[in-house]
């Protein structure tokens, strides 16, 4: 986990699709911690005692330290309810905070970290620096596959792999924006849940640090994991 510090910055894109507008100032007014990179499958079966992803056998070596996917919305918030209750039983949880799924402006925040630009890496995107538009096909795996998390270098928060992978679930549900500054924006009631972070099938325009998806919370694909976030109690 890292330590994030309360900050505001500029949240959305007046570059891409019109739900990613307007943009506006947000400002995150309490600490909290992120997971340096994506659950990884053995994170994961740690917690729940189960892999539900794809990329992981024979074929996928170094399964356990890629990212897991294939788990829906639903998924993702079981995991962060035990493993909450695991870290609180042990006493390493602080009061008023749990773990869970980052809100939307949690998360663009992280992955911008400081930058203003499309993404953190500046007014583009390589393959060199993020696992995306199937660099990593083979025989095997035709459209590309999951890299081991950490494999391309941090952004300047030391956040790996908040570009491309897999798309990551967010808390909120998907919602327009309201327009003029705001502070701890956070969505509910929608019946679709926010993806960030685009994935190792899609091109780069996907992976921009204000690009939003959404689904349907019971869902789950092999391009689609999360992180998680020590952060400050919300209910979704």
């Amino acid at each position: 986990m890292v330590a994030i510090a309360p900050g505001t910055f500029q949240m959305g894109s007046m570059a891409g699709s019109p739900g990613e507008q307007p943009v506006r100032s947000v400002t995150i007014s309490r600490p909290f911690w992120i997971g340096m990179h994506e659950v990884t499958q053995a994170n994961y079966a740690a917690v729940m005692g189960t892999n539900p992803s794809f990329y992981q056998g024979a074929n996928a070596p170094n399964a356990a330290e890629r990212p897991v996917e294939n788990v829906s919305w639903n998924d993702a918030m079981a995991y962060c309810q035990l493993l909450t209750a695991q870290e609180h039983a042990a006493g390493r949880v602080p009061s008023g905070y749990v773990y869970r799924l980052p809100t939307e402006a949690e998360w663009e925040y992280c992955c911008r970290a400081g930058t203003t630009t499309e993404w953190h890496t500046g007014t583009s995107l390589s393959t060199s620096q993020a696992n995306f538009g199937g660099v990593l096909a083979n025989a095997t795996y035709l459209n590309g596959q999951t890299a081991v998390v950490g494999s391309y270098a941090p952004n300047a928060f030391g956040l790996h792999d908040m570009h491309g992978n897999v798309w990551e679930w967010c808390l909120d549900s998907y919602a327009t924006y309201a327009p003029g500054p705001v502070t701890d924006p956070f969505v509910t009631g929608g019946p679709f849940r926010v993806g960030r972070g685009g994935s190792w099938d899609l091109n780069s325009g996907f992976c921009r640090s204000a690009n939003r998806g959404a689904d349907n919370p019971s869902y789950s694909y092999d391009r689609v994991g999360f992180r998680v976030v020590l952060a400050p109690v919300l209910v979704p």
